[in-house]
């Protein structure tokens, strides 16, 4: 398997989906509509520039580039030098490098980019990882100018995992109820209750947005419940190989740490089946979508 520098890109680039081609299509069509009502409610204009924090390669930034038009730009930030360099060779090949910048940086530390030097700031998925949030909204805040806004989307973790505690990667667990709670027991300890993908919810997301000096903060909880497979095209062998975040280990990994080799036989025949046949998926999701504003007339602060 290819080397990667780290977690972040290594997760993005290969263990999100094993590897495995149908399953990075599948996860791409499922990012699609996110990816279009975070940017809807950026409300970006030509001539913008956009700040895409924690850009991975580039989901909602390289989208953003028709709409801040010829005379605008968007800045890719990233904790991941791989990742930027991804994003670079993307600019690259759609040959539209002049319009983008690349700065190496954590949310809650944007080193490299000026203050009330951006008109809108984007995330997916990137608080979620950051211990300190609230440093996060107050960097956001400072690098936005005056009337600039955010558009943000995080999943609420600590709902998500109650809502599908009776599934086991997505698939009805109830015949191996017992041995689907080892395994969950695995991936909760590798993300504790009081840590960063746990231990927040949205309304600690409206909080430290207001606590930033945001202001017409809008905080949108959505749950969802969606019967489909939620990895068509895949065998059992691809499954195992597939991790659900970058700080978790592989599905095959957990199964193996939470279970006997005879533990372990009784959930793949019972799963295996579903897997490989595109069917009983259940897939339950708690997500929030935040918008702000900063007003024209802050000044940054101190």
């Amino acid at each position: 398997m290819t080397e990667f520098a780290d977690r972040w890109s290594r997760w993005l680039l290969h263990d999100r989906c094993g590897g495995n081609a149908a399953a990075l299509q599948r996860t791409l069509e499922f990012l699609e509509p996110i990816r279009d009502r975070v940017l809807a409610a950026a409300d970006i204009v030509p001539g913008a520039t956009v700040l895409d924090v924690g850009c991975g390669d580039g989901l909602l930034g390289f989208a953003a580039l028709p709409l801040v038009g010829d005379t605008g730009r968007v800045v890719f930030a990233d904790v991941s030098d791989e990742l930027l360099d991804r994003c670079r060779q993307i600019a690259q090949e759609l040959g539209v490098s002049d319009r983008c910048r690349f700065v190496h940086s954590t949310a809650e530390r944007l080193d490299g980019i000026d203050d009330a030097s951006v008109d809108v700031v984007m995330t997916r998925s990137v608080l979620i990882y950051v211990e300190d949030k609230a440093g996060a909204f107050a960097e956001f805040h400072r690098v936005m100018r005056p009337g600039g806004r955010i558009s943000l989307f995080e999943p609420i973790n600590r709902r998500s995992t109650e809502l599908n505690r009776d599934t086991l990667f997505g698939y009805d667990a109830a015949p191996v109820s017992e041995l689907a709670a080892k395994v969950w027991a695995v991936f909760e300890a590798a993300a504790p209750a009081d840590g960063p993908m746990m231990g927040f919810d949205e309304t600690d997301l409206l909080r430290q947005a207001e606590e930033a000096g945001l202001s017409k903060v809008v905080v949108t909880l959505e749950l969802s419940s969606v019967d489909r497979p939620p990895f068509a095209g895949v065998q059992w062998p691809q499954l195992l190989a597939i991790s659900p975040n970058p700080h978790a280990p592989t599905f095959g990994e957990a199964l193996d740490q939470a279970l006997t080799p005879e533990e372990s036989t009784r959930v793949e025949t019972h799963l295996r089946p579903l897997v490989e046949q595109g069917r009983g998926g259940r897939f339950r999701a708690a997500d929030a979508y935040v918008t702000a504003v900063k007003s024209a007339d802050q000044p940054n602060r101190v």
